[in-house]
């Protein structure tokens, strides 16, 4: 059975799609069967690994063709992936009145032989949200170091808490964009640290333009700058999840 992680948080810009991206890219360098399931329209893990314009998508789960040949892609960066494009949140939105729709992405998951699925989720409060987290077993937030970023934190985890009451929740606070001298953030991360403790990844992911050159190059940066601090810093906290 997979473990299936969902990326989120409520915000956007927080550097959720690189660290989905990143972290699906470093399970699979450590030996790890890998899919990506891109569930933001905007595309955008799909247009990070190459997949600008894709035939099928995600969008075929919420049609009622879960299984649809051809939807699930290779990458370059060794992992599969299940992009999503603009058809994605109507087609959502039409399985709402069938009987558990909100359950059709994790009924669709449950079959697939990977070692770990990696769901990004998109920024908002949306029906797209709520199916990756009924579908996900783990949780990874990442957020900048700021107030609408922190904002953004505690609502993903207020729908995390609301979604799943009755079962185990595991989730993990992702610092980005991190600036070590920057004290703005200073205070936040020990805000941040005094409230949540052992589930903030420490010390999180260091700002680096090396993670925009990799989406234009439609590649992961941990293929594209293979020996990058930035590379090595997504390795080391994928590290203890294997």
């Amino acid at each position: 059975m997979s473990r299936v992680i969902s990326f989120i948080n409520l915000a956007g810009g927080v550097g959720r799609t690189t660290s989905a991206v990143s972290m699906a890219v470093a399970f699979s360098e450590y030996g790890k069967r890998v899919l990506l399931v891109d569930l933001d329209p905007n595309g955008g893990a799909s247009f990070s690994l190459g997949l600008e314009t894709p035939r099928l998508s995600a969008t075929e789960i919420f049609s009622g063709r879960p299984r649809a040949l051809g939807m699930i892609y290779k990458t370059a960066d060794r992992i599969d992936v299940i992009p999503a494009n603009l058809t994605l949140e109507a087609a959502a939105l039409k399985s709402v009145a069938k009987k558990d729709g909100e359950y059709i992405l994790q009924k669709a998951l449950e079959n697939l032989e990977y070692d770990v699925i990696i769901i990004d989720a998109p920024a908002t409060n949306s029906y797209l949200a709520k199916c990756a987290v009924l579908a996900a077993d783990e949780f990874i937030i990442p957020t900048r170091l700021d107030v609408l970023s922190m904002r953004g934190v505690f609502s993903a985890i207020e729908l995390i808490e609301n979604l799943k009451k009755s079962e185990n929740k595991s989730y993990q606070i992702l610092p980005t964009m991190v600036e070590s001298r920057n004290k703005s953030q200073g205070l936040i991360s020990a805000d941040l640290n005094s409230r949540y403790g052992e589930l903030v990844i420490s010390p999180g992911i260091a700002k680096w333009g090396g993670f925009s050159e990799a989406v234009g190059a439609g590649k992961s940066a941990l293929s594209l700058f293979k020996t990058s601090d930035g590379a090595a810093s997504y390795r080391e906290i994928t590290y203890p999840l294997l």
